[in-house]
């Protein structure tokens, strides 16, 4: 199996589609530092199925998609696609009838990624499994980046045991004993709970067997209640036939009486519409002179408020002359005093006195004079003007009050003719009212009488109502003696007795009274059980055999998990054969490429613990002319030829389809670079190796050359230099 092409498209600085021909075992990378070189070594870790974005120098996953650059926008995905030559059937399994396989992986920025096998949508697993035992994989010894090296000659003992297992093929033996740990798992996991519902279906079992035993109790408690049921039946049958024909009689008695009462109702209503014919029309004499009554009365009192009305305004006017005489005698009472006052006189002698004392205080001006005699003038005219006033006053007194004298002698005259008419309508009234009198008494003697036939009536009716109840009671009693007969006679039947043939003498000593005893008594002990599940003995039958295939469930697991269990062990047992056999094959071929490396010193692998299954592996190396064996002491370009002397050693054992180096020969001279190449040279008639490398050596040793350069700002591009091709070309 080689690599013969890997496409990309979109990844980290590999933005525009590109592909990566190797058409050869001995290619070589090359180009200024940060082109993009190692990008392709990651490439082929990603399609693989590496999942950690640090083995990928990155922060996140979403980071190995093209990110953009100054004249470039980022990238919505990235794919990469493995092409891979299978014409010796390296690949086994459904594609071993393929001559090429194509792995392919895509991812777009949501981080969804997209795993293809020759096109197909399958699972990173499928991937993995493909590559199982080959040595590659994301984490294989096949791919030594920048830094793999000091990091797997200083490894772990439990991860350089992981390489030299997945050389020996040791990979698959643990994915098997994984898968059947899973499988031991789950078969613990489904015994479990087997073996739950085992004990769950055995103590449902007994849990049925008590129901059982209760519904047999419960049957023959039935069975006893339906033999009694039957016998009250035929009693029942016997006394119903004789109480349907009394409650016939009965009720034929009934329907007499009700209509014996229909008739007295009857007549009693022909009455009462009599006498209400009779008293319609004394009621309308009462209405006629009820109305005639009232309206005397209204006349009357229509008369009273006018008698009322004449009275308070006699008083009015009279009380009004007195107030007019009472203000007539006090305008005179004013006028004498006005006289004997002499206001007029009062007046200059004031304004004497005010000119005096102005003249006294000897303001002097002749303005002031002038206006006290103004003064006085003017108070002559207004008492002038105020006598005519008291005069003309008067004048209207006296008018006033011979207008109410007049006033008064008019309503005397109308209060007589008033009092006159008052009597009159009284005269009349009376008579009114002794002919509703006589009218209220007729009434009444008509309402006592119609009362007695409406009491009699009620009486009746309540008779009647009575009659019907008892009948409708009857006729309930009868149709339910009707439907408990139905069901006698059906009970009967059903029993395959024949009701005519019945000899009902052997039932006459019974009683109907102590068979409903014993049915009662029957259903209390029915009640007692409790809640009866019939169908007991059938659910038993089922969970028994229920019970029965849980057993062959319980039986089959536990026999699988023991064949399980026993795989376990020989899986262990092959793993620790194979590995041991492979770590001394390993441990064999180092000892032979370490010289050849170095020109000579020694290295070896041993077993953390010698005897344990899961030993981790240490590895000890000493250069030629160092007495030190610890790799912590080594050099920088030591650690790297031992690095190169253990991978090439697990790579005799197991040959990766090809093996991605990445500046592996950086810490080498030219010594040990030409001693690497020269053992890279020899392995690639088995191996084919692709190397990334900054060494002049390992570039002219190379069949084929790529070069990678980026002319454009975060862009990487692919120059391909075919070196025979090349040398035939400058030799000619």
């Amino acid at each position: 199996m080689q690599l013969k092409h890997i496409k990309l498209s979109g990844f980290k600085s590999f933005v525009d589609p590109t592909k990566i021909s190797f058409p050869t075992n001995m290619v070589g990378v090359v180009g200024p530092n940060g082109c993009g070189k190692s990008n392709v070594i990651d490439a082929v870790r990603w399609v693989l199925g590496e999942l950690s974005a640090k083995n990928l120098r990155g922060d996140s996953m979403v980071d190995v998609i093209f990110n953009g650059s100054e004249q470039r926008k980022p990238s919505g995905q990235c794919s990469i696609e493995l092409l891979f030559d299978n014409s010796n059937a390296s690949i086994g399994g459904e594609y071993a009838s393929f001559n090429e396989v194509s792995i392919k992986r895509i991812m777009t920025r949501d981080a969804q990624s997209d795993y293809y096998i020759n096109n197909t949508k399958c699972r990173r697993k499928d991937v993995q499994d493909i590559f199982l035992g080959t040595g590659l994989g994301p984490s294989s010894y096949a791919i030594i980046e920048q830094g793999m090296v000091s990091k797997l000659v200083s490894s772990k003992p439990d991860e350089l045991r992981t390489h030299i297992e997945e050389a020996a093929g040791v990979s698959k033996y643990k994915e098997r004993r994984k898968e059947t740990e899973s499988r031991i798992k789950r078969t613990k996991e489904n015994l479990s709970r087997v073996k739950d519902i085992k004990d769950e279906i055995n103590r449902l079992i007994k849990r049925l067997e008590s129901q059982a035993k209760a519904a047999e109790k419960y049957n023959k408690l039935k069975e006893q209640k339906s033999d009694l049921e039957l016998e009250k039946a035929i009693l029942f049958s016997m006394e119903a036939k004789n109480n349907r024909d009394n409650l016939q009689k009965k009720l034929d008695g009934l329907n007499r009486d009700l209509e014996i009462k229909n008739t007295e109702l009857e007549t009693i209503q022909s009455q009462i519409d009599q006498f209400k014919t009779q008293n319609e029309s004394v009621l309308n004499e009462y209405e006629i002179a009820q109305k005639k009554f009232y309206s005397l009365g209204a006349e009357i009192a229509k008369r009273e408020a006018n008698l009322q009305n004449i009275l308070k305004t006699d008083s009015e006017n009279k009380s009004n002359l007195e107030k007019v005489i009472e203000s007539y005698n006090k305008i005179k009472e004013s006028e004498k005093n006005f006289d004997e006052l002499s206001p007029r006189e009062q007046a200059m002698h004031i304004l004497d006195e005010i000119i005096f004392i102005i003249n006294s205080n000897k303001i002097t001006s002749e303005n002031i004079d002038k206006k006290a005699s103004q003064l006085k003038e003017l108070l002559t005219e207004i008492l002038n003007i105020a006598s005519e006033q008291s005069k003309t006053l008067s004048d209207e007194y006296l008018s006033r009050q011979s207008q109410l004298e007049l006033q008064i002698k008019d309503a005397k005259k109308l209060k007589e003719t008033l009092e006159i008419e008052m009597e009159d309508y009284a005269s009349k009234t009376s008579d009114s009212e002794s002919v509703l009198i006589s009218l209220r008494k007729k009434q009444s003697i008509f309402n006592e009488e119609l009362r007695k036939f409406e009491n009699q009536k009620s009486i009746t009716n309540l008779d009647a109502r009575s009659i019907s109840e008892n009948i409708s009671n009857v006729r309930v009693e009868l149709n339910t003696y009707e439907i408990n007969l139905q069901n006698s006679n059906k009970k009967i039947n059903d029993a395959g007795l024949d009701i005519e043939t019945i000899d009902y003498s052997k039932y006459q000593n019974l009683s109907l009274k102590d068979i409903e005893d014993k049915i009662n008594e029957i259903e209390t002990k029915i009640i007692k059980l409790g809640a009866i599940n019939l169908a007991a003995p059938e659910e038993i039958e089922t969970e028994s055999k229920r019970k029965e295939e849980l057993d062959e469930q319980y039986n089959d697991l536990t026999e699988a998990l023991e064949k399980l269990t026993s795989a376990i062990k020989k899986i262990d047992k092959e793993t620790r054969t194979l590995f041991e056999k492979s770590f001394n094959s390993v441990n064999d071929k180092l000892k032979e490429m370490f010289p050849k490396l170095f020109g000579g010193g020694y290295a070896e692998l041993a077993l953390v613990e010698e005897n344990a299954i899961d030993s981790g592996v240490i590895l000890m190396a000493r250069p030629p002319g160092k007495k030190n064996s610890s790799i912590a002491q080594l050099s920088g370009g030591e650690k790297a030829l031992t690095a190169l002397a253990l991978v090439f050693a697990i790579f005799e054992l197991n040959p990766a389809p090809f093996c991605l180096l990445d500046e592996v020969d950086a810490p080498l001279d030219d010594i040990n670079t030409l001693r690497f190449i020269n053992m890279v040279e020899e392995m690639s008639k088995t191996v084919q190796f692709i190397f990334i490398t900054h060494n002049k050596v390992s570039m002219e040793r190379s069949d084929h050359l790529m070069g990678v350069t980026m002319q454009e700002a975060g862009v990487s591009r692919l120059v391909s230099v075919d070196v025979n091709q090349a040398l035939e070309l400058a030799e000619t």
